[in-house]
């Protein structure tokens, strides 16, 4: 269903490409969806299943407990949604401050930003509920959820034949609103269908309370290491004209491989890793750690070298129709050209993510995207002068790369991971096979869509069976 979302996702992109452009209203649209986008990444992507399941389940799945986190839950996401609405005027100058220098486009940006931030509190909370299905093994419907803001989203981009483009704008953002509502509710009743008595009630702060809350802010610290790094890359981008969405449709398909590959593999990594620290059988976890960098790495790799060669007829063939200018094309074509090589490092330190967390080591990886980040802003504004917007992908890969470099040395000083020569040898064949078959692409004439389609097809269908070959007969 991950796929799925991502496709309507896709579509979503498409459409918001065609009706704004890569613009004005585009910049304000994407400016002002980063915050909720922000808290529904942080939470709705596992960090509070991750916490909140386990310490569930110890207690036996405690109706108490559990209207004693959403009553929490209900009123810290109050209080946040309180506090943004009334400084937004403060957070849009932070996150966006060269919208100033246009007319009109910082106030706009606040007031959809205010319109939309509502849905943070229904969609935070629809991961709590989320989470409580999943604990239940009710799966399907939670996964779901973000497919249908998608299609929501599509639907309201549709009206733009009828409206001006700033009318679709805020059709855009009460749809958002909207969306959260209904999320809500559908797993509200899926809840009360399962009789399950959840509801508010007086919170109490009680040891396991801060406990749980303790472990989600250590836990949304390190999960959202890229996310935030994007955040801050936008208050950069601001200060040129159309950077916040080049950056934006950059990220955008950089994304779609990572969270197709890297999501599927550190999902299934953390669970069975844990089991093998829990019997304290390191072989076993050095051998699911080495069959997960050579299959991700395996499909990662070929991704990176397609979208290095092919950036700029993917841009114009995909996103080149209504507002959308060459410029623009050109523009987001640099940005994913450089952007694209933090993927490996994405990949890899996901692995080793995954292994401090499986050690209930949830420190380290915090302090590394930290530093990380940190050294990602320096870049951001030290390079600005010299090349614009292209200073946000260049920081993103340096700062990925270091995070990669210290979370492996933590690993390593902890023992908990160890690179066989197979698993080395592998990801060096993968990477030549990819080069060579990527050079041999770059002079395939791209005249139109379909041989776009073509070109990637024809890329895969060879790659993948020798990169196969290779792992399985050639190198052991």
């Amino acid at each position: 269903m991950t796929g799925v979302s991502r496709v309507f996702g896709f579509v979503r992109d498409l459409l918001v490409a065609h009706v704004f452009g890569a613009g004005r209203l585009s910049d304000i649209f994407l400016a002002a969806f980063k915050l909720p986008n922000l808290f529904r990444d942080l939470l709705g992507e596992g960090a509070l299943s991750s916490i909140f399941i386990p310490m569930y389940t110890d207690k036996n799945k405690d109706e108490n407990f559990a209207k004693n986190v959403f009553s929490w839950l209900m009123v810290i996401l109050l209080f946040i949604a309180i506090l943004f609405e009334i400084f937004m005027p403060l957070v849009v100058w932070i996150l966006a401050p060269g919208f100033a220098d246009e007319p009109g486009k910082m106030d706009l940006t606040i007031v959809i930003s205010r319109i939309m931030f509502g849905y943070v509190v229904f969609i935070c909370a629809a991961a709590f509920l989320s989470a409580i299905l999943n604990a239940f093994s009710k799966f399907l419907l939670v996964a779901f959820m973000p497919v249908l803001l998608n299609i929501m989203l599509i639907g309201a981009l549709l009206t733009a034949a009828w409206f001006a483009p700033e009318t679709v704008l805020y059709i855009m953002a009460f749809t958002v609103v909207l969306a959260g509502v209904i999320q809500f509710a559908i797993l509200w009743a899926r809840i009360r269908r399962h009789h399950f008595g959840l509801r508010l009630v007086r919170p109490r702060w009680t040891p396991a309370i801060k406990s749980m809350f303790k472990r989600l802010g250590i836990s949304i610290i390190g999960n959202g290491f890229y996310q935030i790094t994007i955040i801050v890359g936008t208050l950069v981008a601001s200060f040129e004209s159309g950077a916040v969405s080049w950056l934006y449709y950059s990220d955008r398909m950089i994304q779609l491989p990572f969270a197709l590959i890297g999501l599927a593999v550190g999902t299934v990594l953390i669970s069975s890793m844990s089991n093998a620290m829990a019997e304290k059988n390191m072989h076993s976890v050095y051998l699911q750690q080495n069959a997960s960098m050579r299959q991700s790495m395996m499909f990662i790799i070929p991704c990176v070298v397609g979208l290095f060669v092919l950036a700029e007829p993917i841009i114009k063939y995909l996103f080149e129709y209504g507002e959308w200018t060459p410029e623009s094309t050109h523009a987001v074509a640099m940005a994913i050209m450089i952007q694209v090589l933090v993927l490996p490092a994405m990949m890899i330190s996901q692995i080793y993510s995954k292994t401090l967390y499986a050690s209930q080591d949830v420190r380290t990886p915090v302090k590394t995207s930290i530093i990380s980040l940190v050294v990602a802003a320096i870049i951001y504004v030290a390079a600005f002068k010299f090349v614009g917007y292209l200073s946000v992908p260049i920081g993103i890969v340096a700062s990925g790369y270091l995070k990669n470099y210290l979370l492996r040395r933590a690993c390593r000083a902890k023992g908990l991971i160890h690179t066989l020569p197979r698993t080395r040898w592998a990801i060096l064949a993968f990477a030549a096979l990819a080069c060579i078959m990527g050079a041999g692409l770059s002079f395939v004439p791209i005249p139109n869509i379909w041989m776009l389609f073509v070109a990637i097809g024809g890329f895969g269908i060879v790659y993948l069976p020798i990169a196969y070959f290779i792992d399985k007969k050639i190198v052991k």
